[in-house]
């Protein structure tokens, strides 16, 4: 599916920066004076699948647009502050909507984007995609490809974890900084809604694919955590349940909203609202993150954490809400 207004309604919103795109700006700009080694913008977005229109949820027509807007504006806000590199973690793509958004950024302007990642049914276009998008003119790809597990007892095949409700997998790549030489590795995963044994197991496989690639592209022994990480994804766990806490637990990574201090948090705390505007406050809940790591390091500096409003127009482009956080590896 293509939009031939697309284009033309996408410059303009990705030129006029709203108060909060200028308040980032004004921050990231301050962050890559302090530290002008690596700044990165990271998202994490649940799009939505593609499914049939109902009252509230309408149709990917009509919501595609409003997630290209969205993703390329907080795109250009970035890179008009000078940020190193921006990657985005996304959930629930369908082949179709993986298309649509490419072909979107790529009209949007500014730096050709790339993006990793399969179907989860069948380790190529069937079912939902959690991709990463970056821009190749920026970040280089080490290895020339992803890592992709699936959060299975056999995860290099496309496979469920038993009781699980849906196929899930991890994928991970190491990034080198064209400009800088800095490396990190970026994850994306979209954890299972029924079980929380699967969440809690895709948590185990997801982490260990992270060390697997900094022991692989940072040096030392595997194991090592040395090279800075970002997880981003759908965790269907908030704080406090099983997923969430193995993470912490585990001790590689942060939680870049619990690490941010409270004068750089912006927008709402919840990240998924569901389509119905009455059932918000009984469902709304925070269970998309950014993670951040090494935890415990002198690695990064954080300097902004948004959650970004899901209603444009009107309408609900997903019944999650976008989140993005600004950091600088030191270094």
């Amino acid at each position: 599916m293509r939009w031939p207004s697309l284009l033309a309604a996408l410059l303009p919103a990705a030129a006029a920066a709203t108060a909060a795109a200028a308040a980032t700006t004004q921050t990231m700009e301050a962050t890559a004076a302090a530290d002008p080694a690596l700044s990165l913008r990271v998202l994490t977005f649940n799009i939505r699948y593609a499914a049939a229109a109902s009252t509230y949820e309408r149709p990917w027509s009509v919501r595609g647009p409003l997630v290209i807007k969205t993703v390329a504006a907080a795109a250009a806000a970035a890179a008009a502050a000078n940020a190193s590199a921006v990657v985005i973690g996304m959930q629930e793509v369908l082949d179709a909507q993986l298309q649509d958004i490419a072909a979107g950024l790529g009209e949007a302007g500014g730096e050709g984007w790339a993006h990793l990642g399969t179907g989860r049914d069948d380790g190529a276009r069937a079912g939902e995609y959690c991709p990463l998008f970056y821009q190749p003119g920026r970040l280089a790809l080490l290895g020339g490809a992803a890592r992709q597990l699936w959060l299975s007892p056999t995860p290099d095949v496309p496979s469920y974890w038993p009781g699980a409700g849906s196929r899930r997998y991890v994928l991970a790549a190491a990034f080198e900084d064209r400009a800088t030489g800095r490396r990190f590795v970026a994850a994306n995963t979209h954890l299972d809604n029924v079980s929380g044994e699967a969440r809690v197991a895709g948590v185990g496989i997801a982490l260990g694919l992270v060390r697997e690639l900094q022991a692989a592209w940072g040096g030392g022994e595997e194991g090592g955590t040395g090279l800075p990480a970002v997880l981003t994804g759908d965790f269907n766990s908030e704080p406090g349940d099983g997923a969430y806490e193995a993470v912490l637990a585990d001790g590689l990574l942060a939680d870049a909203y619990a690490a941010a201090a409270d004068a750089a948090r912006f927008g709402p705390y919840e990240t998924y609202t569901g389509f119905v505007p009455d059932q918000i406050p009984q469902v709304a809940s925070r269970i998309d993150f950014v993670w951040l790591g090494p935890n415990g390091t002198d690695t990064w500096d954080l300097a902004r954490y948004e959650v970004v409003d899901n209603v444009v127009d009107g309408v609900f482009m997903s019944d999650h809400r976008p989140v993005f956080v600004d950091i600088s590896l030191k270094g």
